[in-house]
């Protein structure tokens, strides 16, 4: 399994907003995570140990030249 940025979610699935015992669980991986999200969680200081991690990722999306001029 790819790395992944938070614990893995087990979410139910509610119907007529009742609960039902049916659920998915919701990895929350680096590839599947959306770039601005990326770049606000590379700033933050309890992701210290991610941040190589969130880097290669934004290299491999393009958007770490970007993020290097501001």
């Amino acid at each position: 399994m790819p790395a992944k940025l938070k614990p893995s979610t087990k979410e139910y699935i509610k119907v007529n907003n009742k609960m039902t015992n049916k659920f998915f669980i919701k990895h929350y991986t680096v590839a599947s995570t959306s770039t601005e999200e990326l770049i606000k969680l590379y700033d933050s200081p309890s992701y210290k140990r991610k941040k190589e991690l969130i880097r290669k990722e934004l290299v491999k999306r393009g958007a770490w030249e970007n993020l290097k001029k501001k």
